[in-house]
């Protein structure tokens, strides 16, 4: 039996049955996959540039014995100290975003002794709430559709677990309007879009007969032969199936599409990137270059939006802009065509040291 959702599929539901479903003995199979810092270093080996290394972290790019850009970790000279700076908390990022116009969901960031205050925040947008610690990262501790105060309460109970220290986010929670779409990650570089994908949550088909638990573990070990996916696994577990209200004892209908995640974790979660940068609408594209382009001295970066759907950018809205991001998942995607964001990388480097 094919897989079926209710009658109003939500956008990732829908995405799922027809790109991902339709293809689902084609994942791909990556071996000897490298890491994002790797990645980019290889990139300027295939520019003809030498890579020095400075210090564990630091790395620089010449060419011809020329300094051309340089690296920190995983950031590149393309991000200026500013935009780490505004990129490091999403309250602060929704501000600029707001500032040049760009669509986002309405929030604020609220310190974390003010949960009274979180409750009325909620109560006065009158709408399912998301939130998520200020300055967190990789989709940990962020809870969608939040409706009532109980929820609002776990949900800020797990955005504190998860939160990181920085001087700049004030340890703030973000309670902003819940957008339903699909999770779309779009890597701009400069004004062009190097590579885009559809990050869908675990999910599992019921057979009527088979618990959860065991078809998530099926699903695990299908993915077991796959490089990049086989270390991303998550272990479901009753806690871990807690925010979808089932347990690893439950029994799905037969055919029945079932996420087991709210959100597309794919560091750890079991999400999955599907590329879709075909697939992705000019206008689309157009947005999440806006996107970029709203934080000063940012010319790289992760653009998150959620999209109802990727023929248009009607009702579409950017969530997050993150330099930090990883770019494996757009070189070694779990469908679709591997997208070498760092040679755009590189090439940036090379066009704005020759200006």
């Amino acid at each position: 039996m094919a897989p079926r959702t209710a009658v109003h599929p939500s956008a990732t539901e829908r995405f799922i049955l027809d790109h991902v479903e339709p293809q689902r003995d084609q994942l791909r199979t990556w071996t000897g996959t490298l890491a994002h810092d790797v990645l980019i270093q290889r990139a300027a080996h295939r520019k003809s540039m030498t890579v020095k290394q400075i210090s564990d972290s630091n790395r620089i790019f010449l060419l011809s014995d020329v300094v051309v850009g340089g690296m920190d970790a995983v950031i590149t000279s393309l991000v200026s100290h500013q935009a780490r700076r505004i990129s490091r908390s999403k309250q602060m990022t929704k501000r600029y975003l707001e500032a040049s116009e760009v669509p986002t969901p309405k929030g604020k960031a609220i310190n974390t002794t003010e949960f009274s205050r979180a409750v009325k925040y909620m109560k006065a947008l009158g709408k399912p709430v998301a939130v998520k610690p200020s300055s967190g990262r990789t989709g940990k501790g962020i809870t969608t559709n939040v409706t009532t105060e109980t929820e609002l309460r776990q949900a800020w109970s797990r955005a504190m677990a998860a939160r990181s220290a920085t001087s700049e986010s004030k340890y703030q929670m973000v309670v902003e309007a819940h957008h339903p779409g699909l999770d779309v990650r779009v890597f701009v570089v400069g004004q062009q879009v190097a590579g885009a994908v559809a990050r869908v949550p675990f999910y599992i088909v019921g057979d009527g007969v088979t618990t959860v638990g065991g078809l998530a573990d099926a699903e695990i070990e299908r993915r077991g032969a796959e490089g990049y996916l086989a270390a991303r696994q998550p272990e479901v577990t009753d806690e871990f199936l807690d925010p979808v209200g089932l347990t690893r004892a439950s029994v799905l209908d037969e055919g029945a599409l079932q996420l087991l995640t709210p959100i597309a974790d794919t560091s750890r979660g079991g999400g999955l990137a599907v590329d879709i940068t075909d697939q992705l609408s000019d206008d689309l594209q157009d947005l999440a270059v806006d996107g970029l382009w709203s934080i000063p001295g940012l010319n790289v970066a992760a653009v998150d939006l959620l999209v109802p759907s990727l023929d248009s950018a009607e009702d579409a809205v950017v969530l997050e802009v993150n330099p930090y991001a990883n770019i494996t998942e757009f070189h070694y995607p779990a469908y679709g065509e591997s997208r070498r964001v760092a040679d755009a990388i590189m090439e940036q480097i090379l066009e704005r040291a020759s200006r």
